[in-house]
Order: C-alpha cells, then sequence, then structure tokens
C-alpha cells in the first residue's frame, strides 16, 4: 500500500485559504489544493465535522463544497462511508490521458506559428528553473506552466479549463507519490526535444514529441500506481 496520509487537521491547517469568496467556494478551495497537491491521497475519507471544525464553518458550505469536487471528479460517495478522496482506476487513468494527448497535440499544433521569440525564451527559463529545483511541487508547478505557456491558450480559456481540469485528476498521483521527481531526468529530456522542435517551427514533430511524452507519462504512472495498490480494481 501506498505512504500513511495525514490527518485532515494535519493538512488544511497548512494549506492557504484564498480571500473574497463565498464560504462553500474557500472550502472547495482548500480542499481542493489540498487533493492536487498530493496531501490527500486517493481514498482518503473526508469527514464533514472535521472539515468544519477545522475551518471553522458550517456544515452547509463543506456538503455544497464536497459536491462542487465531486462534479470535478475530485471527490466520490460512498454508501455507509460518506464523501472520500477520488480513485481512479488504470483504465480511466489511461482515458484522461487519451483525451489529454487529443487536446493538447491539437492546442501544440495551433500554437506553433503563433509563439513569439518571448514565449519561446520564457519556456527555456522554465526548463532552466525546473533542473534547478528539487522540490516535486515546485517542478510540477513549473511543468505545467511550460506546457500551458507553449499551448498558447490565452485566447482559448475553455480549452484551457478543460486541460487543467484533466492535469488535476492525474496529477496528484504524481505528487502524492514523489513519482515527478523520480522520472524527471526522462520528462526534462522530453521537454528540452519539444521545445526544440518548437523553436524549429516543426508542428509535425512537436506533435509528435508531445503525443510520446504523453503515452510515456502514462504508463509509468499506471505502472508506478498498480505497483503499489494505489488504484481501484478496474484495469
Amino acid at each position: 500500500m501506498g505512504a500513511q496520509s495525514l490527518r485532515i487537521d494535519q493538512v488544511l491547517g497548512r494549506v492557504k485559504r484564498p480571500g473574497r469568496k463565498a464560504t462553500h467556494e474557500v472550502v472547495a478551495a482548500v480542499l481542493r489544493e489540498a487533493i492536487t497537491s498530493g496531501q490527500l491521497k486517493a481514498n482518503q475519507p473526508l469527514p464533514q465535522a472535521e472539515i468544519a471544525a477545522n475551518l471553522q464553518v458550517s456544515h452547509i458550505p463543506v456538503r455544497e463544497a464536497l459536491r462542487q469536487l465531486e462534479s470535478e471528479g475530485l471527490v466520490t460517495y460512498q454508501a455507509n462511508r460518506g464523501a472520500m478522496v477520488s480513485a481512479l482506476s488504470s483504465a480511466e487513468i489511461r482515458e484522461i490521458y487519451e483525451i489529454r494527448a487529443m487536446l493538447e497535440t491539437g492546442a501544440i499544433r495551433r500554437a506553433v506559428p503563433n509563439l513569439t521569440t518571448e514565449n519561446l525564451v520564457r519556456a527555456a527559463s522554465l526548463l532552466d528553473l525546473a533542473e534547478q529545483t528539487d522540490d516535486g511541487a515546485t517542478w510540477g508547478a513549473l511543468d505545467m506552466e511550460f506546457h500551458s505557456l507553449v499551448y498558447h491558450l490565452d485566447d482559448r480559456p475553455r480549452f484551457q479549463e478543460l486541460i487543467t481540469e484533466l492535469l488535476r485528476r492525474v496529477d496528484r498521483y504524481w505528487l502524492s507519490y514523489s513519482l515527478m521527481l523520480k522520472y524527471r531526468d526522462n520528462f526534462e529530456r522530453e521537454h528540452r526535444a519539444l521545445l526544440s522542435a518548437l523553436t524549429a517551427r516543426d508542428a509535425d514533430r512537436a506533435v509528435a514529441l508531445l503525443d510520446a511524452h504523453l503515452v510515456g507519462a502514462c504508463e509509468r504512472l499506471i505502472a508506478e500506481i498498480e505497483a503499489a495498490d494505489l488504484v481501484t480494481g478496474d484495469k
């Protein structure tokens, strides 16, 4: 089995709480950050009373927040057990990566002729920063920023929202079990090759490299979590 999950109070007490939001949105934001950062792990119970007490709110906004996170695929409800952090099957993880590949290769093909020199310089600096860090969460954030930048989706907010939601569903596994740093050498080589293709304005090569990058990441993740018994039983 995987690493021991922290108690709700241990996790939520150290997650930054956003201001100027409705109470249920604050609760959802705190729980979302705790889940997507890997601090709350798959199958971990989310007792409403404990969450409400820790965040000093009533049960109503907690219930609303959990329903919101359920719609995002981060929370599930099980009979006699209540709300839990959702766990993905191997088949679900593979499906998410297949959808990501369709969306992200389409985005990068469209982006190639529109990327500016400034974009490419910024992308290179993000890779430099990622290669210098030893913190998995920081590496993951830089990875996400790199991909978002080279997809050039500033004028496609719905496209960006779809990609971000799919990332949230799987990246938490990479973070929970420190897998990003384990495979960083592979990913960093693949990122550099992708940036080289983008700099050369070679859309076909960029698409092929990105597709291979996502397929490889999917297979590595599934192998790791099946070995650690961190997914549901469906293969």
